[in-house]
């Protein structure tokens, strides 16, 4: 087994500054949609004077929609690989101050297993 020396109070900042910059990542990413909505309507659309309507989002403006439904689950990812690794950090910490050091070895090792995400089809992310 590794020798572990950790300084628990140092953790507990660390985790807490992580976690506080952390929790401003779902505004963030509603930001980030919100500015690309904004894009995908001032892009533009192509009228041919015909008889239908001009549609309310053009080419590019798909194409920016089409990225960021694909960029969906990369951002659902890091955000939730984020939060496993600092409660990982915490469980561990919480296990060694105990005098556990399996416990702790297997929080860790919890932790850096990759999340699971689920995008489902209302754009509502969620990790496992």
């Amino acid at each position: 087994m590794t020798k572990w020396d950790i300084d628990s109070a140092g953790v507990g900042r660390i985790v807490g500054e992580a976690g506080r910059i952390a929790g401003h990542f779902e505004g963030e990413l509603k930001s980030i949609r919100s500015h690309l909505e904004s894009a995908m309507t001032a892009a533009g659309a192509l009228d041919f004077g015909g008889e239908g309507e001009t549609p309310e989002v053009g080419l590019v403006g798909m194409t920016l929609g089409q990225y960021f439904t694909a960029q969906q689950s990369d951002i659902a990812f890091i955000v939730a690989r984020a939060g496993k690794s600092l409660q990982g950090a915490v469980d561990a910490t919480k296990a060694y101050s105990k005098g556990d050091l399996d416990m702790a070895a297997n929080a860790q090792n919890k932790a850096l297993k990759a999340p699971h995400i689920d995008v489902d089809s209302s754009g509502k992310k969620g990790a496992k």
